[in-house]
């Protein structure tokens, strides 16, 4: 099968990618790949341990059924003692003391259960397939955490090395209106600007970092580790067509668990409703008895029998039973419901998403160009006396900001591109 994809522009497309701008700082010998966050996200999750518990509880679970349904065979004994008493002149049985003493095995085997037995082991490994779909469920969610974490620890510190070089700017303007405010090129109301855009700039670089702390505090409660120089998204995966993802829906874990659900309370219905069916039984024993009520010698006693059963009466058990698997099945079937229109509005607001961050991106490029070439005609006028201080602020302020929907452009493209990935179970 050959699928249409969704190609997103090349992140450099002109310029050097704005995530990488922090590599300028010293490097470590390691960069901590994305597949590297999201497989210590998985294997530190209690919740991905849970799930694979639980696949190991229906494992049990069915090997319980199977064992409900075979062969038993068990032993029995007996001791004790006791008195008999009889009428005058009576023959049998003897007045006196007894010491019964007996021994022997039974069995039973099912022979009939009108289908409960293949049932009940249909239900189990439905419920065991559930069980490994939530785990890849889990699995997913703990990979889209890491991913999430991963692309904003790399774009706080892009943000960061912004905010660095813009404050190199700021604190050279506010130099140099200090100095031209000495040699009555400008006011005072210059210099009190350009110390105020200064004292912004440190400002909005103590946000910055802040913002990079609390990230990285995310990245240790979700992984169990400290990040260590990660690797930045420096491009976006492919994604196939939204026509070719509804369809694929149908095979993620999400939906798959949900439908398994459905059909293991649907074979708990089943099953509910055979209750009340007719069974049968292979039933046998062998015994030998001492100190009888006939003699002092030991009795033996053998058998094999078909033993036959059909409930009659039970006190409205069975009836609430079924009726209890019914609700199990409606609501069953209204979590697949949902679980389906959830996925579809999600995959189309992330392919919403996606393509508008992607027709953002040259835009974007193109207002950073410009911003650009603004701030470097503006400081030669402002060199030639045509230009105020405030000027080359305001300049400066656009371009940081070009440069900050840059960075906010690339990564929701990279974020909505890998969530649909995610929910397409295709990370």
């Amino acid at each position: 099968m050959k699928f249409s994809y969704f190609h997103a522009p090349a992140f450099a497309h002109g310029a050097a990618f704005l995530l990488c701008a922090f590599v300028a700082s010293p490097v470590a010998a390691h960069a901590q790949t994305l597949q590297e966050s999201i497989a210590l996200a998985r294997d530190y999750q209690s919740e991905r341990r849970l799930a694979g518990l639980q696949v190991e509880d229906q494992a049990a679970q069915l090997a319980q059924i199977r064992a409900q349904y075979g062969f038993k065979l068990s032993a029995n004994a007996e001791i004790g003692a006791g008195y008999i008493s009889t009428e005058k002149n009576a023959l049998f049985p003897e007045e006196g003391k007894r010491f019964p003493q007996t021994v022997g095995v039974q069995f039973n085997y099912p022979l009939y259960t009108a289908g409960r037995q293949q049932l009940a082991i249909q239900a189990a490994q439905t419920g065991i397939e559930a069980a490994q779909a939530n785990v890849s469920y889990i699995d997913t969610q703990a990979a889209l955490a890491a991913i999430n974490l991963h692309a904003a620890i790399t774009r706080d510190l892009a943000l960061i090395q912004l905010e660095q070089d813009n404050q190199r700017s700021l604190d050279q303007a506010a130099r140099d209106a200090g100095l031209r405010l000495k040699a009555g090129e400008v006011t005072k109301t210059d210099l009190a600007q350009a110390n105020a855009r200064q004292a912004q700039g440190v400002a909005s670089q103590s946000r910055a970092e802040a913002s990079l702390q609390i990230d990285q505090s995310r990245y240790v409660e979700l992984t169990g580790q400290s990040p260590q120089n990660l690797e930045p998204l420096n491009q976006v995966p492919t994604v196939p067509a939204l026509t070719e993802a509804l369809a694929l829906g149908e095979s993620t874990p999400l939906i798959e668990n949900a439908r398994l659900q459905l059909k293991a309370a649907q074979q708990q219905l089943e099953l509910s409703h055979r209750e009340s069916y007719p069974s049968i039984q292979l039933a046998g024993r062998a015994n030998t008895q001492d100190d009888s009520d006939f003699s002092t010698s030991r009795l033996g006693a053998y058998g094999v029998s078909l033993q036959a059963s059909l409930p009659i009466l039970d006190g409205g058990i069975r009836k609430a039973e079924v009726l209890r698997s019914q609700s199990r099945v409606a609501m069953a079937q209204e979590q697949l419901d949902s679980s389906r229109r959830q996925l579809q509005q999600r995959l189309t607001e992330n392919y919403a998403m996606l393509q508008t961050s992607q027709n953002q991106y040259p835009a974007l490029i193109k207002a950073r160009d410009a911003a650009q070439l603004a701030l470097q005609t503006i400081r030669r006028e402002l060199e030639l006396g045509t230009r105020t201080t405030y000027d080359l602020l305001t300049a400066e302020q656009a371009l940081l900001d070009a440069n900050t929907q840059i960075i906010l452009n690339q990564e929701d493209q990279a974020l909505n591109a890998y969530q649909i990935l995610a929910q397409l179970n295709r990370l």
